[in-house]
Order: C-alpha cells, then structure tokens, then sequence
C-alpha cells in the first residue's frame, strides 16, 4: 500500500483496481481525487493509502483474471483488517467486487455510471446504440454479478450525476447516497493573452472544429458524419472537423475517418494520447465543440472546452446536458437542428474574414460551479456522515 502525506485528520484509503491513464475519463477522475487528498486539500481527511496494480499491457488473461479476483481482493482485506484507516472509497463501480464482506469501517463506492452493469438499448434518430455489453462473455457475466454483490455490501454510494444518482436510488432503494460533481481545474483551460499560434492542421483558411471522444457507437460519431455530410455544398465546403481520440470503432465497424470519407465530410483523424497542451490549442483556435454523444457518464468534454470559452454543440441526453447552460442542448435525434447549430458557426467564422473567435466568457464562467474547492467541501461532506 503506498503511503499518503500524513496527517492528524480522518484517514481514507483509496481504492482501485488495475492503473489507468490520467487522461482517461475514470482514470482523471481518480488522479484528481488523489492528487486533491496528497495536497491536503479536502478538508479534515488525508490520504491512508492507495491500493491498485500494474500489471503491463502484455500480461497474459489468466493473469489478470487472478489478480482481479483473488490476489487483489486479499489485498484489499487485509488492508482494511489492519486497521489504520476511518474509511475506504472504492473508486469506481467497476471495482465493486473488492468491497470487503466484513470490514470494521465503513466502505463506499464512488460510482460514475452503470453502462455495463445495466446495460440498455436506444434509438435514437432511427439508430440503435448499444449502452453497455450485450452480451458479455461467460466470464463478464460472473465478473457483473461480483460488481452487484459488492455494491449490495457497500455502506453506501458517491455519485457524480443527476442521472447516476436516480438510477442507483432505483437500484439501491434505501442505500446512503451523496450526489458529488466533479472538481475540474477550470483555470488550467483558460485561454492567455496573446494565443499561441495554432496547430498547423488548423492553418488552412476553412472552420474549423473539434470533436473530442473515442468512436464507441454510443458517441454518435457516424450520427454526426451523416448530418454533416446533409449540409449545403457551399457549407460543408467550408469546414473540417478535427477528431481527437480513437478513430477505430471498439465493436468492428468502420473507422470515424472511413465514414468521413465515404460521405465527403472533410475530416483529420488527430490521433489520443494528446498532451493538454495541445489539447487546449485545438480548443482555443478551433469555432466549436461537437459533441453528439448519446450517454455519457459526466461528459469532460464539454466542460473543459467551455472552460477554454468555446462555443459547444452538445446532444440532449445525460449526463452531459445535466452540465452545459439551461436550454442549450439540442434534439440529439433531429438533423436539421444539428445543421443549423453548425451553419451558424460557419456563417460567424465567414463574418469574421479570418480574425480569431474571441473566447465566450459567459461559458467561462458557466463552469465555476465545478471548481475543486467546491468538490472538496462537498466530498468531505459525504464522508462525514459515516463517521458522524
């Protein structure tokens, strides 16, 4: 177990199970919890410990299968047993098999969504998203039943959404639940004065925007493709869209690109892995955010680019329109309103005649709700209550 700062205050232990990536949606998410309790900055509680395990790219199934259900899980257990901390937060539903059947403190579970636990089917603009696995594997499926059985043990939830807060009340009827929005550094995406010089795929004189976001059919990308492929040739023609994420679709379809192309939609395929740096250029030189998404568990996209004070194009659908200004989603299924809500950033960026989008301050300021300090005091608040 590796050691936090110490401290005289309440002490959790943080646990997880294989590391992610920062740059990942649950993987950000634990990082900046992490990083907030080794800073001393959620107040009356320090960091116990961080329980997880790398075990590298190339480990072999079996491998991981027994880490994931034995080697880990004992871990864990005898972790508690020792005593040495007030509370435990699981850190992600994923992880819920490691919720200890006995344990002398109380044990939580951050939980950001429940796509694979309840998996649902939508359609939405006649198409079928799956939301979740279907049909998992013989091993997913005893996988899920673990992750049920040890939310049922669970002393209780922290959920980081409207939507996942109803479904776990749904779910978990009776079950202590505290309802805690991300903390984002909001002030990391802000943009100085003067800008930095763009990209260089944002150097020819056309539109430019950005989508952020892998190519699970969940995130709509052929939706997206399709509408904008419906647009005035004199439009279209003008824009290219710059896609920042996996381009290959994780089920077998094709790529976003090969869809671009087939469509005649002008459309580069950036690449993952992108540092924030340049992250960030893309989102100060680039008109708007398209962000079509069907399901989404929070949605850092859209706040981190209203942040940057760029404009967003953002789907009805939770959980991200719980996080964009009042009535400014739209109609995930209707076409002519994706359109339009783009021809309008065209036709602004053609009156310009070439001078930069000054960045929307009222988006700036939209997003302060989510300031870490906010999330600390609500974070510590939640934890309170099991030790009150």
């Amino acid at each position: 177990m590796e050691e936090g700062s110490g401290s005289d205050d309440r002490r959790i232990l943080l646990v997880r199970g294989g590391v992610l990536s920062p740059h990942s949606g649950l993987g950000g998410a634990f990082h900046d919890l992490r990083t907030s309790l080794e800073g001393g900055h959620v107040p009356g509680w320090s960091l116990a410990g961080v329980l997880e395990y790398d075990l590298g790219p190339t480990a072999p199934g079996w491998r991981r299968l027994w880490q994931r259900w034995v080697a880990h899980p004992r871990r864990v257990r005898r972790a508690v047993r020792q005593g040495k901390v007030d509370l435990v937060m699981i850190t992600d539903q994923e992880q819920a098999h490691l919720v200890p059947t006995k344990a002398n403190v109380p044990v939580v579970v951050y939980v950001h969504d429940a796509f694979h636990l309840y998996p649902e089917r939508l359609t939405l603009a006649g198409e079928v998203l799956d939301i979740g696995e279907q049909r998992p594997s013989i091993v997913r499926r005893r996988d899920l039943r673990r992750l049920e059985a040890g939310l049922r043990r669970a002393d209780g939830f922290v959920c980081n959404t409207r939507s996942t807060h109803a479904l776990c009340t749904e779910r978990f009827p009776g079950k202590p639940l505290d309802r805690v929005p991300y903390g984002v550094e909001v002030d990391r995406y802000s943009p100085p004065e003067p800008l930095p010089a763009p990209p260089v795929a944002l150097a020819e004189d056309r539109c430019h925007f950005l989508v952020v976001g892998s190519h699970d059919p969940r995130k709509r990308l052929g939706f997206l493709i399709r509408t904008l492929a419906a647009l005035p040739h004199e439009v279209l023609q003008q824009l290219r869209v710059h896609h920042i994420g996996g381009d290959a679709c994780p089920y077998g379809g094709a790529a976003a690109s090969e869809l671009a192309a087939a469509a005649g939609v002008p459309w580069q395929h950036v690449g993952s892995g992108i540092s924030d740096d340049v992250l960030n250029a893309y989102r100060w030189h680039t008109q708007a955010l398209l962000f079509p998404s069907g399901a989404e568990g929070f949605g850092y996209p859209p706040v981190e680019s209203m942040a940057a004070g760029q404009p967003v194009v953002v789907s009805d659908r939770p959980a991200h329109n719980e996080l964009v200004p009042q009535g400014t989603a739209i109609d995930p299924e209707d076409a002519d309103v994706w359109c339009a809500a783009v021809a309008s950033h065209v036709e602004a960026w053609a009156a310009r005649k070439g001078a930069p989008r000054a960045p929307d301050a009222s988006l700036m300021a939209h997003v302060a709700f989510l300031a870490p300090d906010r999330f600390h005091r609500d974070m510590a608040a939640a934890w309170d209550r099991y030790l009150a």
